[in-house]
């Protein structure tokens, strides 16, 4: 009988403050936006020109996780807690072979609320 190892439909890895601490198996919401600004100079009544203004970034959600480590969960325990601990991480894309192929890093700017979901096993799927 072959291997059924639930750890390869984790495609999407999290890694905070440089450490690998889950993965996923779907990843949705990365996306940004920016805003434009019209200016009308007062030479030119009729033209109308479009600047740049400010760029607006989505949250992104990630489902379906395992992992074998308690600290995202300790860190979504702190913030319960009022103890809000901002910190750098980044997402990284696996390919079939487990071969990091895209990351995106994020910032600690501002705290998007964790949701905690557990899960039962279901024989050699996940619910």
């Amino acid at each position: 009988m072959a291997r059924v190892d639930p750890y390869k439909n984790f495609r999407f890895l999290v890694e905070i403050d440089g450490i690998t601490q889950a993965g996923f198996s779907e990843c949705r919401g990365f996306g940004s936006e920016v805003e434009v600004i019209e200016y009308r100079e007062g030479g030119e009544p009729t033209a109308v020109r479009k600047l740049p203004g400010r760029a607006k970034f989505s949250n992104f959600t990630l489902k379906w996780g395992v992992t074998d480590s308690r600290e995202l969960y300790d860190w979504h325990r702190a913030v319960l807690q009022g103890q809000i601990q901002r910190k750098r991480g980044a997402i990284i894309l696996l390919d079939d072979a487990g071969t990091p192929k895209l990351r995106w890093v994020f910032l600690p700017r501002s705290y998007t609320p964790l949701v905690v979901n557990g899960r039962i096993g279901l024989g050699s799927r996940l619910a």
